[in-house]
């Protein structure tokens, strides 16, 4: 499965644990608990195999006994997204993989979803004073639209609306840092197709911000290479860019980085 972020190493999806002192090993009667789930998902890394996701699926439903152990496999998972954005995309494969997992009539995918509906109540503060917390809540968010389907294949539809709110709160805002620029960018070139087939008129209005925005306002040269970016994929219908094109925008973004472009 393809790795998400830029500029991780890659590697087997589940990391080797670290050698155990001797006379420090804890005997364990339940070779399942909880805490042996916890040092598996802890350690994995971007590049998610499916035999981890089986191994992970199948721990998780011989561990977990009661809803209130399933609402900590969940919290488990999401706060490990919200501390590394780039680690959002193999999370949402974890969750799809596991949503339909209940205990005691409490469901996978009800708990995950109340944990992200809590923050997404809170995204305006949570931005304003924490933005690494909010873009990785703002990038699992897209990602589990992208990944997480129901048994039909479709997607989340009920988080179209949020996803939208979302990106406007960013556009909109004339004070926005390049980072949050870059993380909408990128998130809205994997799932800017399916929004636009969700809800065509908010994604017009997007864009036609988005527009104004590289016209009109004082952003920096990353955030119009960012954004000019955007304009491209989405004129592009939201199909992959051809090598070249893509390599400019690399090329022109090594640019600005390196202070040639103003």
């Amino acid at each position: 499965m393809a790795s998400t972020g830029r500029g991780r190493g890659r590697g087997r999806g589940l990391l080797q644990q670290a050698p155990v002192v001797p006379g420090q090993q804890k005997e364990s009667a339940n070779e399942n608990s909880l805490d042996d789930l916890d040092i598996m998902i802890n350690n994995l890394t971007l590049n998610i195999e499916e035999e981890d996701l089986m191994e992970i699926h199948q721990k998780t439903e011989k561990t977990v006994k009661s809803s209130d152990d399933l609402r900590h496999i969940a919290e488990m998972i999401y706060q490990k997204c919200l501390k590394d954005m780039e680690f959002a995309k193999c999370g949402a494969c974890i969750c799809d993989r596991m949503q339909d997992v209940e205990v005691q009539g409490s469901k996978f995918r009800t708990n995950l979803l109340a944990l992200v509906q809590k923050d997404f109540k809170d995204k305006e503060e949570t931005r304003k004073n924490n933005l690494k917390r909010y873009l990785g809540f703002f990038t699992f968010l897209c990602q589990i639209f992208s990944n997480m389907r129901l048994k039909q294949g479709q997607c989340l539809e009920p988080l179209v609306v949020p996803i939208f709110d979302c990106l406007e709160m960013t556009v909109d805002d004339k004070e926005c840092q390049d980072d949050e620029l870059e993380a909408f960018s990128l998130q809205l070139q994997v799932i800017g197709k399916e929004l636009d087939s969700g809800n065509q008129s908010r994604m017009n209005t997007l864009m036609e911000k988005i527009r104004l925005r590289v016209i009109h306002d004082g952003l920096s040269a990353r955030g119009r290479c960012t954004l000019l970016e955007l304009v491209e994929c989405y004129a592009r219908n939201w199909k992959t860019m051809p090598n070249d094109i893509t390599r400019f925008y690399c090329d022109a973004m090594a640019d600005v980085l390196a202070g040639m472009v103003i």
